[in-house]
């Protein structure tokens, strides 16, 4: 490492820069932080060159990329001077960037990084930093046919994609309602349960992509259940009938067979209150849980039913998630078309 006595300039001769480019930004850092101002004149090519110890022409090529960038002016017989520029201006305007590099290379150096290492930890936050600017982000949103139990399908995806979701009704979109179709058509992604799948490609325009889980019973619930002997009742609670129905599907198909399934809806439930009082346990959905706590005879019987998304699903999910972000760049600005032409072909 030399230094000029002219100029507080050093030369790294292992760096990964170019000896040019390390002279360059640092007269150009001298010029921004004002040690350098409009009108000083600069060493001349061979005093520089000779204290720095390096060719003559690597300075007079940083010389003369400075005279045409405009940081630098050559007057005939006079030498080489900083330059009254707009440029100059715009330079010096940057100084609080440079004092807060200043700060966080001191951070850099008391973690054992050369300034080397440091330049080129910097230049990587900046690309990826640009590049992560430049993306434009996904626009996800989940459908399900059921506003009862909604929030939670909702939540369990979002949780493992943390991604925000919009939420989407299936017998909105097949009503034709606007605003949802609009919401459907912008989005890049369609997620939805396993079973709504052939109904949404049929609404969904060709250039979308409609996704598919399967969620199953949390393990700690499956293992509850299990437990039970055979032949055990097992009263399934949810606001809707269709949710129940569902609730009986999920434990039928991770295996649940030697048990009586019933499901019922919070409706008409008074008409069943009998059962509360013979069933072995009460597996209520999230939406009406603590509502049974409450009412039913035998509150230590009564469990949530708890689910997960099939692993399979997910992991196709996270993995299309990570192959279409950059195909989704150009089709943002589209999705507007999109939907006026889906509105007036249907």
């Amino acid at each position: 490492m030399s230094s000029s006595r002219l100029l507080p300039i050093a030369i790294d001769v292992h760096a990964p820069l170019p000896i040019t480019v390390q002279v360059s930004e640092q007269i150009k850092l001298l010029i921004a932080i004002e040690y350098l101002r409009p009108g000083d004149s600069l060493p001349t090519v061979i005093q520089l060159a000779e204290y720095l110890k390096i060719n003559h022409n690597t300075i007079a090529l940083v010389y003369s990329e400075l005279i045409e960038t405009g940081y630098l002016v050559a007057k005939r017989g006079k030498g080489t001077f900083v330059a009254e520029s707009e440029l100059l201006q715009k330079s010096i305007s940057r100084n609080s960037l440079y004092q807060i590099l200043e700060q966080a290379f001191l951070i850099a150096t008391q973690m054992e990084l050369s300034a080397s290492e440091f330049g080129l930890t910097a230049y990587a936050v900046a690309v990826s930093s640009n590049e992560r600017k430049q993306v434009v982000p996904l626009k996800l949103v989940f459908v399900e046919s059921l506003q009862s139990e909604a929030d939670s399908y909702l939540h369990s995806v979002q949780s493992e994609i943390s991604h925000p979701l919009s939420l989407l009704y299936l017998e909105n979109l097949q009503a034709g309602q606007p605003v949802a179709l609009k919401e459907l058509y912008s989005s890049n992604l369609v997620i939805t349960k396993a079973q709504y799948v052939c109904e949404l490609t049929q609404i969904t325009t060709s250039k979308q992509e409609v996704i598919g889980i399967i969620f199953e019973p949390d393990l700690q619930l499956l293992t509850q259940i299990s437990s039970l002997n055979r032949g055990s009742q097992v009263l399934l609670v949810s606001q809707k009938s269709g949710e129940g129905k569902n609730m009986k599907q999920m434990l039928e198909k991770s295996g649940i067979s030697h048990l009586n399934l019933q499901s019922v809806n919070i409706e008409n439930i008074q008409s069943y209150f009998q059962l509360f009082n013979h069933a072995d346990i009460i597996c209520a959905s999230q939406s009406v849980c603590d509502y049974i706590c409450e009412i039913s005879p035998q509150s230590e019987k009564v469990v949530s039913f708890s689910f997960i998304i099939n692993r399979a699903s997910l992991s196709v999910l996270k993995t299309r998630l990570v192959a279409i972000q950059p195909k989704f760049r150009r089709l943002v600005s589209k999705a507007n078309n999109i939907f006026d032409r889906e509105k007036g072909r249907k």
